[in-house]
């Protein structure tokens, strides 16, 4: 493909949808700090913006198939920052993630995010998925960083790393009912810790439908039932695994206010923010819960109640507007993607991406639990943007050399 075929196949409204996200972030945390003992947060999120724009412009002139050829290496760097972090890392709010290098820290599971997802397409692009090697491999070089990730513990970090192997999973052919039943444990276990009987509900449920669509043999049926009634009576000793703020933020989400001043307190303040916003918001520098600081981390992981106080359900539709552009762009260039490699490793960003918001939007709206996930290149933070641009830089490298131009 020549060099002027190439730079037609590049994928503007994806570098716009990009563009906008950004400019949204830079403006909400710059008023998130305003006035604040963390305004020279958003100075610094600049000067983190320049590094992460160089890197994205570097990954998409090269071709992302190098990565192919370099994933077991890629991967195996990212798991040896995540064992330099757990033995000699930088502890802060309670939580060993960082590695500071004097100069700067730098947070590597933000870049495991990318290497799972290359050793993912790696092994998805040359086994069946369908087969039992190409699944366990895949299962055993997922468990390696979430188990290192949970230890620090990152509880949110390691839901994304689930949510990424799904779907480049169902991209490779996995059927979605196998995606389900394997989902299922998960499920049951948080249903147990959120309250019987939603766990005893989901268990019964569950033994129905393995009933009605068994087709040959009982054995994977009741495998699956024992699964989820073994994960749901294990539910107790796994509380015992999680720090107490996660075991409450698990749980509060659903009647924050029997914890006003404690677990509940992030997201009464978020919602009292988006809801005060109304339709245009109150304005830059004129948000009273933002100005006022009331939202913990309202420049991290609630920039989201910034956007819904300040510039209101327009800013807000504004943002969600600019990521949906992002994720329907990326999954058109996996669907066009010149090689199986490519294809899904376009659906495991952009499955990372979608994930990322769904759970960041919810979580300061209120509908589902705090866990610490912060939204996509508009959080601050340099690991994540660096993580992120250079995301998008590897679906520019995919869309340039697809086979089909689109003009």
């Amino acid at each position: 493909m020549t060099k002027g075929r190439i730079w037609r196949a590049f994928d503007w409204p994806l570098l716009g949808g990009t563009l906008v996200v950004l400019a949204f972030g830079l403006v909400a945390i710059h008023s998130a700090t305003h006035g604040s003992s963390g305004q020279a947060d958003f100075g610094r999120q600049v000067l983190n913006l320049l590094p992460a724009t160089l890197l994205m412009a570097l990954i998409l002139f090269l071709s992302y198939q190098w990565l192919a050829r370099s994933a077991y290496f890629v991967y195996g760097i990212t798991v040896l920052l995540l064992l330099i972090v757990l033995f000699a890392g930088h502890s802060s709010l309670g939580a060993q993630r960082w590695i500071n290098l004097g100069f700067m820290t730098m947070q590597p599971s933000e870049y495991a995010k990318l290497g799972l997802i290359v050793i993912l397409a790696k092994l998805l692009s040359e086994k069946n998925i369908q087969s039992p090697e190409g699944f366990l491999q895949s299962l055993f070089v997922l468990a390696i960083p979430a188990a290192l990730v949970f230890k620090q513990p990152d509880l949110g970090t390691t839901l994304v790393f689930g949510a990424i192997t799904l779907g480049m999973f169902y991209w490779a052919g996995l059927p979605v009912s196998s995606i389900f039943k394997l989902m299922s444990p998960f499920l049951s276990l948080l249903l147990r810790l959120i309250g019987l009987p939603y766990w005893l509900f989901f268990v019964v449920a569950l033994g129905g439908w393995l009933i009605w669509s068994r087709r040959q043999h009982w054995g994977v049926p009741i495998t699956i039932w024992l699964g989820n009634l073994g994960a749901g009576l294990m539910g107790p000793h796994f509380v015992g695994l999680l720090k107490e703020y996660q075991k409450k933020r698990l749980t509060i989400f659903l009647n924050p206010e029997s914890d006003p001043l404690g677990a509940g307190y992030h997201i009464i303040q978020s919602k009292i923010a988006i809801g005060s916003g109304g339709f245009w918001g109150k304005g830059l520098f004129h948000g009273t819960q933002t100005q006022l600081h009331f939202i913990p981390e309202q420049h991290t992981d609630f920039i989201f109640s910034v956007i819904g106080e300040e510039l209101g359900f327009i800013g807000c539709a504004f943002v969600i507007l600019a990521f949906l552009v992002i994720v329907l762009r990326g999954i058109r260039i996996a669907e066009n993607a010149s090689d199986r490699f490519g294809s899904l490793l376009a659906i495991g960003i952009s499955s990372m991406l979608l994930f990322h918001v769904l759970v960041n939007v919810g979580m300061a709206t209120g509908i589902m639990p705090v866990t610490g996930i912060p939204l996509p290149l508009m959080s601050y933070g340099g690991s994540a943007l660096m993580t992120n641009l250079a995301a998008i830089g590897l679906l520019e490298s995919i869309a340039m050399r697809q086979r089909k131009i689109f003009f």
